[in-house]
């Protein structure tokens, strides 16, 4: 009987898992498509004190991630020359999909007027440094409706 019941309870799980969405692995060309449909991500570095995850306005240009950012904050002051990564996604709570990118690379800080492909700073205040991110590593996955 105990048995019985365990297989039971094997065959359930089974079905409610074939009703889940599975991860899938993206391309790097996917990656820099959603990337680009973004806007918002997590530039993450280390900083004396451990991880520092900080929310971003982003772009994507010739390559890189471009972030605006203020002369003086903590970003313009730690980052440059840095190793970075960046993590970019778009969830959907209801259906649980969607799908994540991790960039990994260096960061140049950059003292500049904005340049073209700059995204614009959802706050407000001067953003007189660029941040570019040149990545190393750039991988994605998609968590998609089962098949």
């Amino acid at each position: 009987m105990h048995s019985q019941g365990h297989s039971q309870g094997h065959a359930q799980g089974h079905s409610q898992a074939q009703d889940r969405p599975v991860l899938v692995d993206l391309d790097e060309a996917t990656c820099w498509e959603l990337m680009a449909t973004a806007g918002i991500g997590r530039l993450v570095w280390v900083d004396a004190d451990g991880p520092v995850a900080v929310p971003v306005n982003i772009a994507v240009s010739d390559g890189a991630v471009v972030i605006r950012t203020a002369a003086y904050s903590a970003m313009a002051r730690e980052v440059d020359d840095s190793r970075v990564a960046l993590e970019v996604d778009d969830l959907d709570h209801e259906t649980r999909t969607g799908w994540s990118v991790l960039v990994r690379g260096v960061a140049r800080v950059l003292f500049e007027p904005a340049p073209e492909d700059a995204p614009t700073a959802w706050p407000t205040g001067s953003k007189s440094a660029t941040v570019r991110v040149r990545p190393t590593k750039v991988t994605g996955r998609r968590l998609a409706p089962p098949r």
